[in-house]
């Protein structure tokens, strides 16, 4: 039986993606996309004389009153080999949070933030008493600077640049470029304070898809940060790796499953790093009784070369911030201590060492990460291994529950001998193991490290997460990702 290559369309259908407008689609957004209540908005001062106003009078009937806002706006610009396109999209919401008397948590969600929509939420709490507190405010904080607008055709120039440079081989049968700016103005008011903060995040990727036998090889590459758009590029050699990476040939035949020695490049550790952090250094994952035995205090989880702290203060972090979702000031959180547990992550934490956040600063509240550093060791990557497997580009990780079996996928695996590659490579791979044992057999973290970051949705909303990650050598069972096989 003849078996006929796909068309490029038909490739483009299989991943998923038809065109640039397509692209934007499954970034979460739309070309002229305005998801607002109002057209109009309103300036920094009229947002915190609303707020303050709204915890005067909650002040009043509530021992603890919290009101979180936020405005954001997010442009993104994506281009093709079927065409380009912008999209822009605004949201606003606001957060009322008060505790009653008898310790019970409520809360007022609006989407509404002007003055009627703050006090129509306040009224859902507290009815139409017009009595405040008087609470001393203090002077209201230095409002951060707003960022320049980027008109279409400066974004569309900002892609080119990305692309322009890397000369295509014919071989490349898909090519896309995005550059994502997720601008959000946080407000965050109580009677013991009040603060505002502006996070400007932007990412900047490209992705690449050839043709390797029969499948398609996909290859991408991204950088993201808190900051101006100009303050990071793509640069050309990353691009045109990305490219090469997607042509490179796959060794024939099958790759034996066995136990192997495996050195996780940075994209690799932080996908591991961060579904532990989500899956199981968490105060809502504790609450599962087979974590909460596994995790007390003091007891050893992984290598002693092993060093996990949470910081959203590190400068321009992606997954950074001044304050967190419940009006806590940013500080680091130590997970880890030299391959021993030490804290997770919580929510309602009133003293500054939480990380209670929402998607989107107005989704449900949950204990998240922010931006995770693994610490780097005192080898440069290049003598991690003399045998074994370098993978590369990760896929899909998944921790299960109760830190028992964990799969981590590879795009690549490459066969290392003598200190030297082969020049065998095997696509799509897996490293499966048991959670415990694969972190406890870390015999070497690298000097150097690289910092990925992620963008995933709950609920409709947006949660933006970072890690910063060495390489990392360890053990386990190496395997073609199933479907695959």
């Amino acid at each position: 039986m003849t078996r006929t290559r796909p068309s490029r369309r038909e490739l483009l259908a299989g991943l998923g993606i038809g065109s640039a407008s397509t692209l934007l689609w499954a970034c979460g957004s739309r070309p002229s996309a305005v998801r607002s209540t109002r057209g109009v908005t309103s300036t920094s001062g009229e947002v915190r004389t609303w707020l303050r106003d709204a915890v005067a009078r909650l002040a009043v009937a509530y021992p603890s009153v919290h009101a979180l806002a936020v405005a954001r706006r997010r442009t993104t610009a994506a281009i093709d080999v079927l065409g380009a396109g912008v999209a822009r999209a605004r949201r606003e919401g606001l957060v009322l949070t008060v505790r009653d008397r008898e310790g019970l948590w409520r809360e007022q969600v609006t989407s509404d933030l002007s003055q009627a929509g703050v006090l129509a939420a306040v009224r859902a709490l507290v009815g139409t008493s017009t009595r405040k507190a008087t609470i001393d405010f203090g002077p209201p904080p230095a409002q951060p600077p707003a960022p320049p607008r980027f008109a279409d055709a400066e974004l569309h120039d900002q892609l080119e640049t990305i692309t322009e440079r890397d000369k295509l081989d014919s071989r490349i049968v898909y090519a896309a470029a995005m550059i994502d700016l997720d601008d959000a103005n946080v407000w965050s008011i109580a009677p013991t304070h009040d603060r505002e903060q502006r996070l400007v995040r932007v990412r900047k990727h490209v992705v690449r898809a050839a043709w390797n036998g029969t499948r398609p090889v996909v290859s991408e590459a991204e950088r993201s940060w808190i900051g101006g758009l100009d303050d990071h590029a793509l640069d050309v050699a990353l691009v045109r790796r990305t490219s090469q990476r997607a042509l490179e040939l796959m060794t024939p035949g099958v790759l034996e499953a066995r136990e192997r020695t495996v050195i996780l490049d940075p994209s690799l550790t932080a996908s591991l790093v961060d579904a532990i952090a989500r899956a199981l250094l968490t105060t809502a994952s504790t609450r599962r009784p087979d974590v909460g035995r596994a995790l007390v205090a003091g007891t050893q989880v992984a290598a002693p070369l092993v060093t996990l702290v949470d910081d959203p203060t590190v400068p321009t972090a992606y997954g950074g911030f001044v304050f967190d979702d419940e009006g806590d000031p940013a500080t680091p959180v130590t997970l880890v201590s030299a391959g021993r547990f030490m804290a997770v992550l919580s929510e309602h934490a009133g003293g500054g060492r939480g990380r209670g956040r929402r998607p989107g600063h107005t989704g449900r509240l949950e204990p998240a990460p922010s931006h995770l550093r693994l610490a780097p060791g005192t080898t440069a990557h290049a003598a991690l291994g003399d045998e074994g497997l370098l993978l590369e580009e990760a896929r899909t990780t998944i921790v299960e529950p109760g830190m028992s079996r964990v799969i981590i996928g590879a795009a690549r695996a490459r066969e290392l001998r003598g200190g030297q590659q082969t020049g065998r490579v095997y696509g799509e791979v897996e490293l499966v193991g048991d959670l415990r044992t694969l972190l406890g057999a870390i015999s070497g973290v690298s000097s150097d490290t690289n910092v990925s970051s992620y963008r995933d949705d709950r609920d409709g909303e947006p949660r933006w997460r970072s890690v910063e990650a060495p390489w990392v050598r360890t053990t386990g069972l190496v395997r073609l990702r199933r479907g695959f096989a």
